[in-house]
């Protein structure tokens, strides 16, 4: 299955990022497409909750192999016959820097379809969400 991905350098610790990208409260504040998101419980692996956003409405979504302070995925159906699945990661990349990026597969049985589709086009709108991100985070570490 494909994968489209966006990666960006931040001027933060992993720590910071993490702290941001793990409190879905303040996605709408940093992510240009969230208008709102809560899950039920603490960021952990199969938690549940609902995720509104500008171009696709509300929909549900469910948390995928947490690792707390390095890498999450986050599973929806927004679309007939096809699963989003985002995977989102930060690393290292030296003293108080670090990568960040996030992916997109989409799986079902017009997953190889809707990939080819739209799989480019939905992580091209990445770019925007990690700038986001980034600056939240280097706002953050700034003195």
């Amino acid at each position: 299955m494909a994968s489209h991905e966006r990666t960006l350098e931040a001027s933060a610790s992993p720590d910071r990022v993490w702290r941001i990208w793990s409190d879905v409260s303040t996605w709408p504040g940093w992510n240009p497409d969230v208008l709102a998101v809560a899950i039920e419980g603490p960021f952990v692996s199969g938690a549940r909750g609902q995720m509104t956003t500008k171009a696709g409405g509300t929909h549900d979504i469910t948390l995928r192999d947490v690792d707390p302070g390095r890498s999450f995925e986050l599973e929806t159906s927004p679309i007939p016959l096809g699963r989003f699945h985002f995977a989102c990661r930060v690393q290292p990349a030296g003293e108080d820097a670090s990568t960040i990026s996030q992916s997109i597969t989409i799986r079902g049985p017009l997953g190889p379809l809707y990939s080819a589709m739209m799989g480019p086009r939905i992580a091209q709108g990445f770019e925007p969400i990690l700038s986001g991100l980034k600056a939240a985070a280097e706002a953050e570490a700034a003195p």
